[in-house]
C-alpha cells in the first residue's frame, strides 16, 4: 500500500501515543483497584457491563457487523464497544478506583497482600477461613 506524502501510517500513530498497540492491556480496568484485588463488580471487564447496559450494535443500528476479531459472529459479540483492535479505555465505571500498589505482608500462616484500601487478600481466607487459621495455629503452639 502506497502512503501518501505527509501521512503517517497507523503503527507510527500508535507508537506515538503509548509505544504499543491498543489491546486489553492498555484498557482503564487494569490501572483499577478493584481489577488487581479481584473485586470488580463486573468480572473484571467493564465492557461487558456495557455490553449489557449499552450495547454497540444496538448503539450503531445501521453499521455493518465488525469482522477484525476472532469469534466476531457468535452471539454478544457485536454488543461490546472493546473489540476488533478498537478500544475505548477512556470509560471508567463507576466504581473505579486508582490502583496505587499493594504490599506483601507476613500473617499467621501465610503471606497476604494489603491494597492501598485495607483490604486483604489470603490465600487461607477462602479455604479454612480467619479464624480456623488462627484457632489452628494456637492449637499447634499448645501442644
Amino acid at each position: 500500500m502506497k502512503q501518501i506524502d505527509g501521512q503517517i501510517s497507523i503503527t507510527e500513530y500508535i507508537s506515538t501515543r503509548d509505544g504499543r498497540f491498543p489491546s486489553c492491556g492498555s484498557c482503564v480496568c487494569m490501572s483499577c483497584l478493584y481489577w488487581w484485588s479481584g473485586r470488580c463488580p463486573y468480572g473484571g471487564c467493564y465492557d461487558d457491563l456495557r455490553a449489557k447496559e449499552n450495547p454497540y450494535d444496538k448503539e450503531h443500528p445501521d453499521e455493518p457487523p465488525r469482522t477484525t476479531w476472532s469469534n466476531w459472529n457468535k452471539l454478544g459479540e457485536q454488543a461490546h464497544w472493546c473489540r476488533g483492535g478498537v478500544f475505548y479505555p477512556e470509560h471508567y465505571c463507576e466504581r473505579f478506583v486508582k490502583y496505587t500498589g499493594s504490599r506483601i505482608e507476613e500473617c499467621l500462616r501465610c503471606n497476604v497482600q494489603v491494597f492501598q484500601d485495607g483490604y486483604i487478600d489470603c490465600s487461607l481466607v477462602d479455604a479454612i477461613g480467619c479464624e480456623t487459621c488462627y484457632k489452628d495455629l494456637i492449637g499447634g503452639l499448645e501442644k
